[in-house]
């Protein structure tokens, strides 16, 4: 950018042949050639993060399409059920985290009961590691299946029955190896520690129990009755999730573009005010030139502008489902 003092040098000898005329409507050639090279590096600067604006706009139109697309299957979905917010107590997020403290629950209670096989500590550890997974996955079906009780009846019985029957079957068996090996350590021991292994053994199922009953509960409060209507609340939140991200960084970047713009125009209209400046005190007239009471317009900041209204108007019709719980 020009420096003050070729402003300076600029303005005096413009002054001194009366440059720009009183009457004249149009800049001086050193305020026209100044904005030349404001404009210039002003679109070096948009050429430098229009790309960046484009792609992420270029991210932002499929997700107007799901959004489109999910929308008119959504509200013919509510319209039909009569209620457009699923029925969810307990969020996802909590979900998964109490399903995880149930699975690190399990794991040591099981690795007792399979230790009596003898085998490497890994797979022992394996073995114990599958069962702790597998009773809260159990439960995770149970919870849905009591949530979404099919009618007739038996059609969600037949499978509840199967499972809690399976899996009480199986937390008895893994109870009793369990009891044979707290009773082998007592042997071992002398008769000294776990001397009424039985009763230890009918401990650890009960726990085991306690954590499928509560895992079972979890799912039934973390589900809606209707799964299509889950999903569908699913589907648009992590949509308003993703175009929240998007509109967060677009917002950046167009701030870092406007702030070097603005930098550019603000440096441009100073040495144009000290142009004007010293050039209506040393003219001969001290009469002030037309043009003088013109401003010059930068001009690419407004297309940044633009940008940002087109891609916040968008955005907003994401609004209505931002206000809805996120499961």
């Amino acid at each position: 950018m020009v420096s003050k003092y070729k402003a300076w040098r600029n303005a005096a000898k413009d002054a001194k042949n009366n440059i720009p005329g009183r009457d004249d409507p149009n800049f001086a050639q050193f305020e026209q050639e100044l904005m030349a090279m404001a404009r210039n590096k002003a679109r070096q600067v948009a050429a430098k993060f229009g790309p960046k604006l484009e792609i992420l706009k270029g991210k932002h139109k499929p997700l107007l399409k799901a959004y489109d697309r999910i929308s008119k299957d959504y509200d013919n979905h509510s319209a039909q059920i009569n209620r457009s917010t699923p029925s969810v107590e307990l969020s996802r997020g909590k979900y998964y985290l109490l399903m995880l403290l149930f699975v690190l629950g399990e794991i040591p209670m099981n690795s007792l009961a399979f230790a009596v096989f003898g085998e490497n500590q890994i797979f022992t550890w394996v073995m114990a590691v599958g069962v702790a997974v597998a009773i809260p996955w159990i439960a995770h079906a149970l919870g849905i299946l009591f949530k979404r009780w099919a009618h007739p009846w038996w059609k969600s019985a037949i499978p509840v029955g199967s499972l809690i029957v399976l899996t009480v079957g199986g937390l008895i068996a893994i109870g009793y190896v369990r009891i044979q090996y707290l009773g082998d350590l007592s042997t071992a021991a002398g008769g000294s520690g776990f001397s009424n292994s039985a009763f230890i053994g009918a401990a650890f199922v009960g726990l085991n129990l306690v954590i499928l009953a509560a895992a079972t509960l979890c799912s039934y409060f973390a589900h809606d009755k209707d799964p299509h209507l889950e999903n569908l609340h699913r589907q648009t939140n992590q949509i308003n999730k993703e175009m929240r991200t998007l509109e967060g960084k677009f917002k950046k970047i167009l701030q870092k573009e406007e702030q070097q713009l603005h930098r550019i125009q603000q440096r441009a209209q100073e040495i144009i005010y000290y142009y004007r400046k010293i050039n209506q005190r040393r003219r001969p007239d001290h009469e002030k030139p037309k043009s003088f009471d013109l401003n010059h317009e930068l001009g690419v900041e407004l297309e940044g502008q633009d940008t940002q209204k087109k891609i916040e108007t968008v955005t907003t019709r994401f609004q209505a489902v931002a206000n809805q719980p996120v499961t």
